[in-house]
């Protein structure tokens, strides 16, 4: 496994072709089932497979973020059972209602793996291609061979439904967000940092925090997984709390002075895994109109200390404040109505590395990194705040508190 990769990614390439060798295995089951079921027109029928299957093939590269389009695996999967079970009840086997979702899910294969076993990797799927074409044979031999073929399939729908969503389940939820988000957001990106932002590799994101949902903009518009950092309040709730585990969310003690943190090493061990983690460095959300952006707490110091070479993304999230899930005008969901294609603007500065002559304190960091947030802003379609400055006293320090 190439150090720049993350477990996550290669968990998911390997699952996308466990799921490709599926669909090779029963594809010459399902053409051959379309070629002779009932109701005539079989060569236009397998026209419908080819062509549709190479519509769906393309789908995934059509979609501008390359790990998100992984869940079209696990819809896919979930058209091609529809078709199966419709198929094995009603014997009706049309070409386009098989073809386009066995090509989605080769498509997703072919760009998640991204050429990196070519050779080894189109052997293995010929080689399934083979044996499904030799279990068809052997279906055949047995004198009845449609209905076993009918079951064939279709158990091989549902073992690819299960595979694909399980070990899948990350991307596929947030492709399936993706109706809902649009539903409610009309966000915009843009800066230098979007363009070179890297695909594998630690990196760090750090942005202001004016609602809720300022981690969901961050995910719609980088490329790859994030490793947010999320405090117990929200965290530890029930639904939540099951799906944070599974995307790997560090989980932030809800308490303004700590001791001990050890979330700051579960930080620092993502970067090690090659994980791109995204740090809200205020550790608290925007409450009044007056004051945009609060002085950072020394987590994101204590993590580039340990860490000096992180590349670093500082960006600005603009229109969250005001949100449904804002502090604007009361609590969050309270005394503001539903967001309706709200516009969000992010935008994101090139990465730096901090110094190591300003690492040297921790003062020093986090002003800097304050003046890069601020210096987002123009990115975002808004005037940059004024340049923060080192307090004069540590009393104005202590006022902000400690996170």
């Amino acid at each position: 496994m190439p150090e720049s990769e993350s477990p996550q990614v290669v968990r998911d390439r390997r699952s996308l072709l466990v799921a490709v060798i599926v669909v090779c295995l029963a594809l010459p089951s399902a053409a051959f089932l379309v070629s002779v079921a009932p109701g005539g027109r079989h060569t236009e029928q397998l026209f419908w497979l080819a062509g549709t299957a190479v519509a769906g093939a393309a789908l995934p590269f059509l979609y501008w973020n390359p790990y998100r389009a992984l869940g079209f695996v696990s819809l896919a999967a979930l058209a091609w059972l529809a078709a199966a079970a419709h198929g094995v009840y009603w014997h009706e086997w049309p070409g386009w209602a098989h073809g386009f979702p066995l090509g989605v899910v080769v498509g997703a294969c072919a760009r998640g793996q991204r050429g990196k076993q070519p050779v080894a990797e189109a052997a293995l799927l010929a080689g399934a291609v083979l044996v499904g074409v030799g279990a068809s044979r052997a279906f055949d031999l047995r004198g009845r061979p449609y209905d076993v073929v009918e079951w064939f399939v279709l158990a091989a729908a549902v073992a690819l439904v299960g595979w694909s969503w399980v070990r899948l389940f990350r991307p596929a939820f947030e492709v399936s967000l993706e109706p809902v988000c649009w539903l409610a957001y009309r966000i915009r990106w843009r800066g230098p940092g979007f363009a070179q932002f890297p695909r594998t590799g630690p990196c760090l994101v750090i942005a202001n925090h004016a609602c809720w949902l300022d981690p969901i903009f961050l995910v719609k518009v980088l490329p790859r997984p994030l490793t947010p950092m999320m405090t117990s309040g929200f965290y530890d709730l029930p639904v939540i709390r099951a799906l944070m585990v599974k995307f790997g969310v560090i989980r932030v003690p809800d308490r303004a002075l700590k001791k001990e943190a050890p979330e700051l090493q579960e930080a620092i061990a993502a970067l090690d895994r090659g994980e791109c983690v995204v740090i809200f460095p205020e550790g608290y959300l925007r409450r009044s109109n007056d004051r945009e952006l609060r002085r950072f707490g020394q987590g994101v110091w204590k993590i580039l200390k340990e860490r000096p070479n992180t590349p670093v993304f500082a960006a600005w999230i603009e229109g969250g404040w005001g949100s449904y899930t804002s502090h604007f005008n009361g609590a969050p969901t309270r005394n503001k109505k539903p967001d309706v294609r709200r516009r969000i603007d992010v935008g994101m500065l090139a990465a730096v590395t901090v110094p190591s002559g300003v690492l040297e304190g921790h003062l020093q960091t986090r002003t800097h990194l304050m003046n890069l947030v601020s210096a987002a802003r123009s990115h975002a379609g808004v005037e940059p705040l004024a340049s923060f400055d080192l307090p004069a006293k540590a009393e104005e320090v202590e006022a902000e508190g400690e996170v």
